[in-house]
């Protein structure tokens, strides 16, 4: 049995010594670092895509013949108007390659392993990529490493590096990317807008933007009726470029994401091929 008399006893002093002033001390830290980073955010330049055609398409156009995913399916979205298509994708390890698919196993595509090289390959003209990076921290340093290298690989040729936004919520994998010359994605997954933590868990991730020099922040919109990117977020997320994913299908929400500044992309819909192109969301 263990005696109490082994510990401290718990006196109004010590709590105040070992307890209070050590977190005073962090909230106090955190909070001026947070007041830095905010103001660094506000005169930050950014060089994240920035055009009025903020709709880009969610794993191409698909639906009946044509899977998501796929060569057809991006190249349908990109026909139809699309500057960008999300699509995405594992680094297996034993391949050392890139496979699209959206799930393990993976999906196959006209019963073959669809690889992003050739995807690429497939349609080589510079438009943008938003590349859903799977399971991005499981990877070893060594593994991530040589995931930066294949995909110099295969954007090199077509000179697409600055066309390619790597999204993962792994800051230190995704840092390597970045370092590499390509736009990276943050991938955040804040609490619904109205919550009480929302204030700080949104602090946490400006920081986390910010030290790692990411080029957007990504985070899903939430529901119509319950929004993750409310209007307590869109003030806290007022200087940081904004990727939204899991939009609503409604096509007023998406004309009003149209008109705010940090808003650069959206996506719309879960599981979904309904897209609004970018017709009527541009002055002449």
């Amino acid at each position: 049995m263990i005696k109490l008399t082994r510990f401290l006893p718990i006196t109004k002093k010590r709590v105040i010594r070992y307890v209070l002033i050590p977190t005073a001390v962090l909230v106090m830290g955190l909070t001026a670092l947070s007041f830095y980073v905010d103001h660094e955010l506000a005169n930050r330049s950014h060089r994240a895509y920035d055009d009025c055609r903020k709709v880009w398409s969610a794993r191409g156009i698909y639906g009946g013949t044509v899977a998501q995913n796929s060569i057809e399916s991006v190249a349908v979205a990109f026909d139809e108007g699309a500057m960008g298509v999300e699509v995405d994708i594992y680094f297996d390890r034993d391949m050392r390659d890139f496979v699209v698919s959206h799930d393990e196993p993976y999906q196959l595509k006209n019963g073959e392993l669809l690889m992003l090289g050739d995807l690429l390959a497939a349609y080589p003209e510079p438009r943008y990529y938003w590349l859903d990076f799977k399971k991005l921290r499981r990877l070893t340093n060594k593994q991530a490493h040589a995931a930066v290298a294949r995909l110099l690989e295969i954007t090199q040729p077509y000179g697409l590096e600055s066309y390619v936004y790597v999204e993962g919520e792994n800051p230190t994998n995704l840092s390597l990317f970045h370092r590499a010359g390509f736009h990276t994605i943050f991938d955040t997954h804040p609490l619904a807008d109205d919550s009480v933590l929302t204030p700080a868990i949104l602090a946490c991730y400006r920081m986390i933007y910010y030290f790692g020099d990411h080029t957007v922040l990504g985070m899903p919109y939430g529901t119509m009726d319950k929004p993750v990117y409310g209007p307590r977020t869109e003030r806290k997320m007022a200087d940081v470029p904004v990727f939204l994913y899991h939009v609503p299908s409604d096509e007023g929400l998406v004309d009003e994401l149209m008109l705010k500044d940090n808003v650069r992309v959206t996506l719309i819909g879960r599981d979904e091929c309904v897209n609004f192109h970018d017709k009527n969301h541009c002055n002449p």
